[in-house]
């Protein structure tokens, strides 16, 4: 996804959302219904980009105003974080550009529009793993930056976030971390892999039949080491050779699925760093 924010002396969010594919427009003023859940977004005030901004300006007692673009590309109620990666992206462009950065008013902000967006900030020392604790909002940096190749799977249904984690209850089990938090450390894909959990798989896969439809996809390939992503609806695998990812897009239509992204882990440097160098016009954008 990619977020531009631009100042205006009026105290109104004009905020335009932009599709993927068709590279259809809608404004916050056009009222708008996708059949698809993957680009199904709102585009007025209950959008989380719209409301972030809304609160950090209210925080900060500005009459100003802005013109944001979100470009999508990162499917909703998919379980990949992407209305919370462009939730945390508006803060960091609203807080720069109206009054300077601020990581603490950043990361309180972040935790009261959603559990997961104060993650998207990472650190002062970076951005990539974090252990998060509480209702998500509490994250703690790792240095570890293990290389992992990652294979998505999206199918043609998305999971309520609110839903799966209702239907959690009655699988309340809790997970030790530790476990996977040194694999992490030592950057070992198969002891990553072996350790994999999603505590939300069992609940998801309990709403849709696709989360099982994915999994069984991910095995029929021979890909060991998959997942649900996050709260659904999503799933992913980590894999060492490429030709896991030829052999997914092949097999994939048959089962209904037409979306799969081969990616790799992220590790970038913190927003002050970032910030630095847009000072000495070293770059011209955030990550």
């Amino acid at each position: 996804d990619q977020l531009s924010f631009e100042v205006t002396r009026q105290s109104g969010i004009d905020f335009q959302l932009v599709l993927p594919d068709t590279e259809t427009e809608l404004r916050s003023t056009t009222a708008f219904h996708c059949s698809d859940p993957a680009w199904d977004i709102p585009t007025d005030s209950s959008n989380l980009v719209v409301r972030a901004v809304r609160r950090v300006q209210q925080a900060l007692k500005t009459t100003r105003g802005c013109r944001i673009q979100l470009r999508k590309a990162i499917p909703a109620a998919a379980g990949l974080g992407g209305g919370s990666s462009d939730t945390a992206a508006a803060i960091v462009a609203s807080l720069v550009s109206w009054q300077g950065w601020n990581r603490s008013l950043a990361v309180q902000i972040a935790a009261e529009i959603g559990s997961d967006v104060p993650f998207f900030l990472g650190s002062t020392h970076g951005i990539g793993l974090a252990l998060a604790t509480g209702r998500g909002e509490d994250c703690r940096p790792l240095e570890a930056r293990p290389k992992l190749e990652v294979l998505v799977t999206h199918p043609p249904v998305g999971c309520s976030t609110s839903e799966v984690y209702r239907n959690c209850a009655a699988y309340g089990k809790e997970q030790a971390f530790q476990e996977i938090v040194d694999a992490c450390e030592d950057g070992q894909l198969k002891k990553i892999g072996a350790r994999l959990v999603n505590t939300l798989q069992l609940p998801a896969a309990e709403l849709t039949d696709w989360i099982d439809r994915q999994l069984n996809l991910f095995a029929d390939i021979g890909a060991t080491y998959a997942l649900m992503s996050g709260s659904g609806s999503s799933c992913f695998a980590l894999v060492e050779d490429p030709q896991y990812a030829i052999r997914l897009r092949s097999e994939a239509p048959a089962y209904g699925i037409d979306r799969v992204y081969a990616v790799q882990a992220w590790y970038g440097e913190s927003i002050e760093q970032q910030l630095a160098k847009l000072e000495t016009g070293k770059t011209g954008t955030l990550n």
